[in-house]
């Protein structure tokens, strides 16, 4: 009996050991993978975020959203689509950011309507139902505020200064803004002499300034579409090439649009730059749009602003090619130029928006007219008169010159002189002159 009994206490020890072990090995294991996802959000499950519960885990994994990084670096519109609130998104993030604020040092959590005093989550989601965002909220005038989104006058401007405030209020200093005008980005032409030509010493920039408006106007030839058909292929190198990695929109009034030409682009720019994106993706990333009225090409920029906000930072180019031709066709005659030269203003405004709300850079290209009253010199004079006159940033007269040369010359810019360039149009696209 007394046998028995020790046989039994033996092998109970012999099993509470074991037990001990694996309950030691297992430990050891989660320290050392703990230790390894620590110092990498990119390895940290997002089962593991504290906070995040399993039916929100299974909702982002739905979505291909499975670390740690992922959920800190998708927009909250996203995010939104696979059930998770913006409350929520912003409470996890936090989350993340205490146990990698080294990591996030720089990170800026998005805005949202939301944060606004005064706009709750009701009101935020049947505003963004009509396209509206915080981005928009800040720039779009308060009658059109009133008339489309149904927001009040008091409500918009109480909404308006929140967001300002938020930014350090409505003013600042010239030293201030010009720190700011310092971060601008920018991409080349893919051609030396343009670049040059648009350089800024004092901004520490060159080529096409994200955020500014340009308009290229000149006779039919001059070269105006191919320069817009480059842009939209080199604003998709990578930055340390050049470009800033992002996608381009062309609206096209005129059917001047070819995928083929970019092609011949995109293989040269590939060469030159040892860049390897595929010419297959480039095309995806420029997106394309027909306005074959000028309601529609209105219409089109309305949508724009909608879609850029649930984009932001992935598009850093629109062109319209060309901005005046559905307005100067359909409202012809003296008796609806002032129709035309209000609706093409309003228009141009939107143009403007797009700029300042998502930082694009906006090109137009423009028709030209002859000015009978003009005895000496050029008497070519772009459409749209006063109106187009005080729009763009930068303005940039074309014409052609000997065989494939063409010129461009700065016409108006507050930032640099009236000078001007000469490139080549050639079947691999827009290269410098070589005997400039």
């Amino acid at each position: 009996m007394l046998c028995w009994v020790k046989e039994i206490s033996t092998e109970t020890i012999e099993i509470n050991n074991n037990v001990e072990l694996e309950q030691e090995k297992k430990t050891t294991t989660k320290k050392t993978k703990k230790t390894e996802v620590v110092n990498d959000p990119h390895n940290l499950d997002i089962i593991n975020v504290p906070s995040l519960g399993p039916k929100s885990a299974e909702s982002l994994k739905s979505g291909g959203i499975t670390t740690a990084h992922q959920l800190m670096t998708t927009p909250l519109n996203d995010l939104e689509v696979l059930g998770i609130t913006r409350t929520q998104a912003k409470k996890f993030r936090e989350n993340i950011l205490k146990l990698f604020s080294d990591v996030y040092a720089d990170f800026v959590e998005e805005q949202s309507l939301e944060d606004i005093e005064g706009i709750g989550p009701t009101t935020a989601k049947s505003l963004r139902e009509k396209g509206m965002n915080i981005y928009l909220l800040e720039t779009t005038p308060i009658r059109e505020l009133e008339e489309k989104y149904g927001i009040t006058s008091n409500s918009a401007i109480k909404y308006q200064t929140a967001i300002a405030e938020s930014k350090g209020g409505w003013f600042t200093d010239a030293h201030t803004f010009m720190q700011q005008q310092l971060k601008s980005d920018c991409f080349t032409f893919g051609v030396e002499s343009l670049d040059l030509l648009f350089s800024i010493p004092e901004m520490n920039s060159s080529g096409i300034r994200a955020g500014e408006s340009y308009e290229f106007f000149g006779s039919f030839r001059s070269g105006k579409s191919q320069l817009c058909h480059q842009l939209c292929v080199t604003v998709q190198l990578p930055r340390e090439k050049g470009g800033l990695g992002k996608k381009a929109i062309y609206v096209d009034t005129e059917g001047t649009f070819s995928p083929s030409r970019l092609t011949q682009m995109a293989q040269r720019i590939k060469e030159e730059k040892e860049w390897d994106k595929p010419v297959e993706h480039i095309l995806k990333d420029i997106m394309y749009a027909r306005a074959k009225t000028s309601d529609m090409q209105m219409g089109i920029t309305h949508k724009l602003t909608e879609i850029l906000g649930n984009h932001k930072d992935e598009y850093a180019l629109l062109i319209i090619d060309s901005v005046s031709a559905h307005f100067r066709a359909e409202y012809s005659g003296r008796g609806t130029l002032a129709e035309r030269q209000q609706l093409l203003n309003y228009h141009l405004s939107i143009l403007h928006r797009i700029a300042d709300t998502y930082g694009l850079a906006v090109i137009v290209t423009n028709q030209v007219q002859a000015n009978p009253a003009q005895f000496f010199g050029d008497p070519t004079q772009a459409v749209g008169g006063n109106i187009m006159g005080h729009w763009a940033t930068h303005r940039c007269y074309l014409r052609k010159s000997k065989g494939e040369k063409r010129v461009i010359k700065i016409f108006d810019s507050p930032s640099i002189g009236e000078l001007e360039a000469v490139f080549e149009i050639r079947e691999t696209g827009v290269v410098s002159s070589e005997s400039d």
